[in-house]
């Protein structure tokens, strides 16, 4: 979404998101985007894209190695991702 056309576009209502109890979005770049942003303003609960990710990533590595990481492990991986 960086950099792209839609970047600064919300792609749902302002009624969907005022009527919403949780809000979350796929998109990773960047981690607040306008949807988020404004779900924040609203005081919703917010689900953001790199939370998405880190979930997607943790089920492709148990997938191709058999083995699933740990909470700790996952929760350290997920904040190494955000800060790089």
């Amino acid at each position: 979404m960086a950099g792209g056309l839609e970047e600064s576009q919300i792609p749902v209502s302002e009624h969907v998101i005022q009527s919403a109890n949780v809000v979350f979005d796929v998109i990773a770049v960047p981690a607040q985007t306008p949807l988020i942003k404004r779900a924040m303003d609203l005081g919703k609960h917010v689900i953001l894209g790199t939370e998405v990710m880190t979930l997607q990533a943790v089920e492709q590595f148990t997938l191709y190695t058999g083995l699933t990481p740990d909470a700790e492990l996952i929760q350290r991986a997920a904040e190494y991702s955000r800060s790089n």
